[in-house]
């Protein structure tokens, strides 16, 4: 038997790095979009986040229910480090545009 939770919390851990990722790297060869445009795209990756914290918490919770037989408890270990580190990450990033945000108001 194949444990779903783990996958789709290694899943949802990967799409929310992969979303960080690219609020960084896409306004650097795309013109159109500026970073601060970009950031727009960390609430998501906190849902992802969470979702992602979530699901391996519950799949570990299963892994333990059934004895192992279920397996998957290294894909969902996988799952909640990348969820917590995305969840970090993207808090930082959205503290760190509400600090500039503040900055360029009061500034200007």
């Amino acid at each position: 038997m194949r444990n779903g939770k783990a996958i789709g919390a290694f899943a949802c851990a990967f799409v929310a790095i992969g979303l960080l990722v690219a609020a960084v790297v896409v306004p650097r060869f795309v013109d159109t979009v500026d970073p601060l445009r970009a950031v727009f795209v960390v609430p998501i990756a906190v849902v992802f986040a969470l979702a992602a914290i979530s699901l391996a918490r519950r799949a570990r919770f299963d892994f333990q229910q059934t004895l192992g037989r279920v397996g998957g408890d290294g894909v969902a270990v996988a799952a909640r480090i990348l969820g917590v580190t995305a969840l970090l990450v993207s808090l930082t990033a959205a503290l760190a545009v509400g600090v500039f945000a503040v900055l360029d108001l009061w500034l200007v």
